[in-house]
């Protein structure tokens, strides 16, 4: 939609998704990650997430998808690219990813921006899509992430991110944010063990 002479992205869908957006992001800011920042707001009637469009005349996005295939038809691959052009970007969207048990980081839903003067990529577009995430919630490992080359779980790129480029958490979580007593306590769990780190 168009407000203001701005636009948004609204989206509806399960409750306990938008919900679980809107947590999500909430908790993504305290931590020093290049996000997309979920809103509440209400659409027809019906709660949904708001937030701004992150693509512009300026950047276009380009999915992991396509640079996957392009690097390998120029004998690259997508893990050199990314350290070479936004490691820390990479390794903050695991952090998260694991402390929200966001289960949906296909390589759809993660990419980078390209200028669009110059068609070049320049790093990764803001940290976005939460509406999967503390559905894998019942273990500390999580899932198998979507977003290494080498087979791993959540947790391990986790511990790896924080070991390369540290946790970055900027400011407080309070329990009151959280809704059900299980997922405060599976978040705090995982928060602890990269804290550890």
């Amino acid at each position: 939609v168009r407000r203001d002479g701005e636009f948004y992205l609204l989206k509806d869908g399960d409750p306990a998704e938008v919900e679980a957006e809107l947590l999500a992001s909430r908790i993504a800011r305290c931590f020093d990650v290049d996000q997309v920042l979920y809103e509440p707001d209400f659409y027809d009637g019906q709660r949904v997430s708001k937030s701004h469009i992150i693509s512009s005349p300026q950047f276009s996005l380009v999915p992991a998808e396509y640079l996957d295939i392009y690097a390998a038809n120029h004998d690259t691959s997508c893990a050199v690219i990314i350290e070479e052009l936004d490691p820390y970007g990479f390794h903050m969207m695991n952090i998260v990813d694991y402390l929200v048990g966001n289960t949906d980081r296909h390589w759809g839903n993660w990419g980078f921006y390209a200028d669009n003067s110059t068609n070049r990529l320049t790093k990764l577009y803001p940290l976005m899509d939460f509406n999967k995430a503390f559905t894998a919630y019942d273990t500390v490992d999580g899932v198998r992430c979507q977003t290494t080359a080498q087979s791993m779980s959540q947790k391990d790129a986790a511990l790896l991110a924080v070991r390369t480029v540290g946790l970055n958490q900027i400011a407080d979580i309070r329990d009151d944010w959280f809704k059900e007593k299980a997922v405060l306590e599976m978040f705090r769990r995982r928060l602890e063990i990269l804290k550890s780190a």
